[in-house]
């Protein structure tokens, strides 16, 4: 893997939008103050592979957003074994303040495309490799060819995780080698090897158990098998003859069958003719119903005429119009009636009113009286109580002179009279006005009923004119009453007269179902005996029977000889379809062909045509037994063979064995060029050595005595950890040409342990690397003295608006 372009926004601490361009940093360095987001780089790197940074426990990425942004995004573009790819990861902090992965993409870029310009790396561009983070990274993992743990120790080494490699158990470095140097792929040969050993023993028990299935067939039985065959179809010309023959013999037995079969039903048709009972009286009680029907419809015709003429005579008579004008004249005469009474009533209610009005205005006329008097007993009172205050000497309020008396006078008894009078007065002025009242509303009704009967009598005399008297109208419908009941007498004498005809015609249908089934009677014994030529019948029953009878007692005799010959015939061609089933029965008998023993030709011809199928079958299933036993034994011994090879390759495969010694030999490689490397940065001091299982070192400057690496001080760890994490990415990468894709090498601090002299043996070692591996090295230092020999350098600073970069060269 070797990064080419790196876009980070609102990752970590770079809260806005910055780029790092690789493309022409063979040997780079981050430079810049402790906490200013160097280390942010390897972890954005990690994190756009992986979904995870060595810094952050599993699966957390709470820390990975600025914390002042809503979404952070981060886009690796980099080149693995000559292709271009590109993985872009988007992070989202939701309302509760969780972040979360939203988007996660892996193209592969197509040929042609600059992977360091922005312009040109266009979403969808690419082939999409992964389109959720666990697709992207499993498309990382199978790109690079690392997981993410041994990622971190062979190409991208955080801060303080030198030595992870150096301090590894054995088991973590044989997977990190076998996955550097796609070792596995033994491993691959291995379990096919067992695949292949388990599946050519599963194939050859198989064919075993097929094998077993088959019984033995020797040339003796494929022999015998074959002559049974020819045996049998030599014998098919004589079977074919005699079955012919039986076939004819059967033709002539079922002929001679069928003339005796006829002839005994001719016997028995011409014994079973006789005449039936009551034969002579049949026509006449058909005669007899037939006179009956005759009488009896003539009755019906002459019942039928007189109400006929009844119903005319009615038909022209409307009786309802008669009882609309009967009660029109009945209406009429109480309308009359009323309209007398009314007038009466009406002129003496007028005389009433008249009288009742005279009382109202003498009424009227007393109120007026008894109010004038009231009136004048008032004004009196009101004088009495002008001269209640007066004395003599007063002017009087009434002629303004002096009042030289005042008279002494009581009224309250007159006005008392007066008042009672007046409401007397008044109350029977009202009482008149009320009689008058209701005596006019009284007339008024009673001259509306008037009104209405004269209207009433004029409309029914109107309806009345032209129609005859009440008089005349009655007799029409006492005459109508009279014809209605001798209708209903005719209509009995009909009903009856009908259904004493369809008794008639009943009796006679009798008689003539009777005369018919006689008929067919002597049609169906005609029929039975058709053949033999009866005579016709004619138009009298009796005679017609007579004659039949006459002739079937003449024609017995002629049917019992034709029986007779019948049977003599029949037991001749029996005999000799006996002889021939028997012989055709031995034939095939010396063969155990099972054959009926009433059988026709074509019986005999399949049963032996069956049995010729039966031998060829069974000559041809031996003979295929035989060939298909040969051919499961040839594949029973290859899959057998092949379940040998298998077998051996697989144990010689064994991890125990073959891969111990394949990864101790890659081991022995890669600490002899970690140990050339740790001898020039240590000036010759150390050599790094690999024995039981761990690595050791040998000191030159005490005696060449060697010593476990874990108890080398913190500079020389940092020494001997680099020697092995150079040799990783330089020698490794030279034998996983089928592995992990080890293009460059990123470091992150711990160079500040070193003594000058160590520190440029160390730039040098990193500078002789790239040229000569064609690696590309990448530091993380603060080290200025190491910084300045290094041609490219991104200078990361932080202010309050979060990191930024600034790339520049030597």
């Amino acid at each position: 893997m070797r990064p080419i372009r790196l876009d980070l926004q609102g990752f970590g601490s770079y809260t806005g939008s910055e780029t790092f361009d690789f493309t022409d940093a063979e040997f780079f360095a981050l430079t810049g103050p402790t906490g200013a987001g160097k280390s942010t780089v390897l972890d954005a790197i990690c994190f756009a592979l992986y979904g995870r940074t060595p810094r952050w426990p599993k699966s957390a990425t709470q820390n990975s957003l600025a914390p002042s942004s809503v979404e952070g995004r981060v886009r690796l573009v980099f080149g693995a074994a000559g292709q271009h790819y590109v993985a872009t990861r988007i992070l989202r902090r939701d309302r509760n303040g969780k972040v979360k992965t939203t988007t996660a993409a892996m193209e592969q870029l197509p040929d042609g495309v600059n992977p360091a310009e922005d312009t040109e790396l266009v979403e969808g561009l690419g082939k999409a490799l992964g389109g959720s983070p666990n697709e992207v990274n499993a498309a990382a993992e199978r790109i690079i060819g690392l997981p993410f743990e041994q990622f971190t120790k062979c190409v991208l080494l955080p801060q303080g995780e030198f030595a992870e490699f150096l301090r590894a158990s054995s088991a973590d470095r044989r997977n990190i080698l076998e996955n550097l140097l796609g070792h596995s792929v033994y491993r691959g040969i291995q379990q096919r090897a067992r695949t292949r050993f388990v599946d050519a023993d599963a194939k050859r028990q198989a064919y075993e158990t097929q094998l077993a299935g088959i019984p033995p067939v020797t040339e003796e039985q494929i022999r015998h098998a074959a002559e049974r065959v020819e045996r049998l179809e030599k014998l098919s010309e004589p079977v074919r003859d005699k079955s012919s023959a039986l076939d004819g013999l059967a033709a002539a037995v079922e002929a001679a069958r069928r003339r005796l079969a006829e002839a005994e039903a001719n016997l028995a048709s011409l014994t079973y003719i006789k005449e039936p009972s009551g034969v002579a009286d049949i026509a006449a009680q058909v005669a007899a119903a037939t006179a009956a029907v005759v009488e009896k419809a003539a009755e019906v015709e002459a019942t039928e005429a007189e109400d006929e003429r009844l119903r005319s005579e009615l038909d022209g008579l409307d009786l309802a119009k008669l009882e609309r004008d009967l009660k029109a004249w009945a209406e009429l005469a109480e309308t009359e009636s009323k309209l007398k009474t009314g007038l009466e009533l009406t002129e003496e209610l007028r005389d009433q009113f008249a009288e009742a009005k005279e009382l109202e205005e003498a009424a009227s006329e007393e109120v007026e009286i008894q109010h004038a008097a009231l009136h004048k007993v008032r004004m009196a009172e009101l004088a009495g109580t002008l001269r209640a205050g007066l004395e003599i000497g007063d002017e009087c309020p009434v002629c303004d002179r002096p009042v030289d008396q005042v008279p002494e006078h009581d009224l309250s008894e007159s006005m008392h009279q007066a008042e009672e009078a007046s409401r007397t007065a008044t109350v029977e002025f009202r009482d008149a006005q009320a009689a008058v009242v209701a005596l006019q509303t009284k007339l008024e009704n009673y001259e509306e009923r008037l009104t209405e009967l004269q209207l009433a009598e004029r409309r029914l005399k109107k309806k009345l004119e032209n129609v005859p008297e009440p008089a005349v109208l009655q007799q029409q419908r006492s005459n109508s009453e009279e014809a209605r009941q001798q209708l209903a007498g005719t209509g009995a004498a009909l009903k009856a007269a009908r259904r004493a005809l369809r008794e008639a015609e009943k009796r006679k249908g009798v008689a003539d179902e009777r005369q018919q089934r006689a008929w067919k009677e002597f049609q169906h014994a005609r029929d039975q005996v058709a053949v033999l030529g009866p005579p016709a019948g004619g138009d009298d029953l009796a005679a017609s029977w007579a004659q039949l009878v006459a002739w079937a007692d003449a024609s017995l005799e002629r049917a019992g000889t034709e029986r007779e010959a019948a049977r003599t015939e029949l037991a001749g061609l029996d005999g000799r379809a006996q002889t021939l089933r028997g012989e055709l029965r031995f034939a095939l008998g010396e063969f155990n062909v099972e054959v009926p023993r009433n059988g026709t030709g074509g019986d005999y011809v399949a049963r032996h045509a069956t049995a010729v199928e039966a031998a060829r079958a069974e000559s041809t299933s031996l003979t295929e037994a035989r060939k298909r036993r040969i051919d499961l034994d040839a594949e029973m011994r290859r899959f057998a063979g092949e379940a040998l090879v298998a077998k051996e390759l697989a144990r010689h495969l064994d991890a125990r064995k073959f891969m111990e010694w394949l990864l101790s030999e890659a081991l022995d490689e890669l600490v002899a060029g970690a140990t050339v490397m740790l001898h020039q940065i240590t000036g010759g001091q150390y050599d790094l050595v690999y024995r039981e299982q761990d690595f050791w070192v040998v000191d030159h400057h005490d005696a060449d005595m060697p010593r476990p690496a874990r108890s080398l001080s913190g500079g020389e760890t940092f020494a001997a950890s680099l020697s092995l994490a150079l040799a990783l990415s330089d020698q490794l990468a030279s034998l996983s040409r089928h592995g992990a894709s080890l293009e460059s090498i990123i470091l992150d601090e711990g160079f500040g342990t070193l003594d000058p002299e160590t520190l440029d043996a160390v730039a040098t070692t990193l500078e002789a690397l790239t040229l000569s591996a064609g690696r590309t090295v990448g530091l993380v230092t603060h080290v200025t003295e190491l910084a300045e020999r290094v041609p490219v350098r991104f200078r990361v600073t932080k202010d309050a608006k979060g990191s930024h970069v600034e790339k520049t060269w030597t």
